[in-house]
């Protein structure tokens, strides 16, 4: 399957696919340039690059502590915006992922996907917008936990 990011917001979290996980965050840094942007936000938008790239070395705490409100609020709604706008675009090719979405001068690694499929990484957005919301389902399993943004999910591990 590949690698994971945690995800959490409180004491909550489920884990990400990594390569989903780099898309939307890179997508919600793209939409960020449109928007109006709270003190701070090249920071929160640095730090967020940098989960981009390292994936599944850091977790992504969407409650960060670093973050003044505004920030946060900021990044739940570039987050959410993003999956927006991937579930509109639909699949993309692999060609055009790594050409749209560029990580340390370099095409972000999709490893061995030969699509983007926007609805799952949207699907990924929603988890968190869920997440922060306190909206999860609860995991079928005990001992288990959530898994987004993989083809057919969510699934749990």
């Amino acid at each position: 399957m590949g690698k994971t990011v945690s995800v959490g917001f409180g004491v909550q979290f489920f884990w990400a696919y990594d390569v989903s996980f780099g898309i939307l965050i890179l997508e919600a840094i793209d939409v960020a340039a449109g928007m109006s942007q709270p003190d701070g936000a090249g920071e929160v938008l640095d730090g967020l690059r940098a989960h981009a790239q390292v994936g599944a070395s850091w977790a992504l705490a969407l409650d960060d502590d670093r973050w003044s409100p505004p920030q946060r609020e900021f990044v739940h709604r570039i987050i959410a915006e993003a999956g927006r706008r991937l579930r509109e675009r639909g699949i993309m090719p692999r060609i055009e992922a790594e050409t749209r979405y560029v990580a340390g001068n370099e095409p972000f690694a999709l490893r061995f996907e030969e699509h983007v499929d926007g609805a799952v990484v949207a699907d990924l957005a929603e988890a968190m917008n869920h997440l922060i919301h306190d909206e999860l389902p609860p995991v079928p399993d005990v001992g288990h936990h959530w898994f987004y943004g993989v083809e057919g999910g969510p699934l749990t591990i």
